[in-house]
């Protein structure tokens, strides 16, 4: 099993162990709203709701239960998550869109909760969502507005850290070279295509830095 698979089981993992201690209060509490250019570009990088049942609810996909029965089905949908992963794992565009389901979702419950996940646990995996979610760029782009333009994307498991992808996305009649440049942690990488977090408040914390015009449009400064 690969270090992408075995991160997957623990956002599970942890996701469960949340919603098994939740007090009645908690089902109620609101997910944090996500409402940037890039966040509503693509349905992928939904919520699933407005609080924490509803995201409990989208991860089951059993609806208009309790809480008892909904704890009761998101154990189950854990325990199918981990059979198939065991059984075949996941490879390519499944494992990276499960990375990235998961990694958002987990993080949007622990967000409303005041919780923190474990940044080392979370990597792996949103490292690989990001090869999808870099996809999204080009199209984030063209929503902007922006001009024919050449933007490099480098994403990173840790801030610091080894360059993992390195893609560069050329837009329209844009020039060959780039000049415009993301650097990002992929955790914040996500969290900022989905709304979750502000370029400003990664950028004070070394997340994620920028330069060029076609940068800042995608950031959202």
């Amino acid at each position: 099993m690969d270090d992408a698979s075995r991160a997957l089981l623990r956002l599970w993992d942890a996701t469960d162990d949340v919603v098994g201690g939740l007090h009645d209060a908690d089902w109620s509490r609101p997910l944090v709203p996500s409402g940037s250019a890039a966040a509503m570009a693509s349905s992928a990088l939904d919520t699933g709701g407005t609080d924490v049942t509803d995201l409990v609810t989208h991860l089951t996909g059993v609806h208009y239960a309790g809480p008892e029965r909904l704890r009761e089905a998101l154990t189950e949908a854990h325990d199918r998550a981990e059979r198939a992963v065991r059984s075949s794992a996941p490879s390519g565009r499944v494992l990276e869109a499960q990375c990235l389901d998961m990694c958002l979702h987990a993080h949007d419950l622990h967000e409303a909760l005041g919780l923190e996940l474990d940044p080392d646990a979370v990597a792996p995996a949103a490292l690989e969502a990001c090869r999808l979610a870099s996809g999204l760029v080009p199209r984030l782009l063209t929503r902007t507005g922006v001009r024919p333009t050449c933007l490099r994307l480098l994403v990173r498991a840790w801030p610091g850290g080894p360059v993992e992808i390195d893609r560069t996305v050329r837009l329209g009649d844009g020039p060959a070279v780039a000049i415009a440049e993301v650097d990002a942690e992929a955790e914040a990488f996500l969290l900022l295509l989905a709304g979750r977090r502000s370029a400003g408040e990664l950028a004070e914390q070394g997340r994620v830095s920028w330069s060029g015009r076609s940068a800042e449009c995608l950031v959202g400064v």
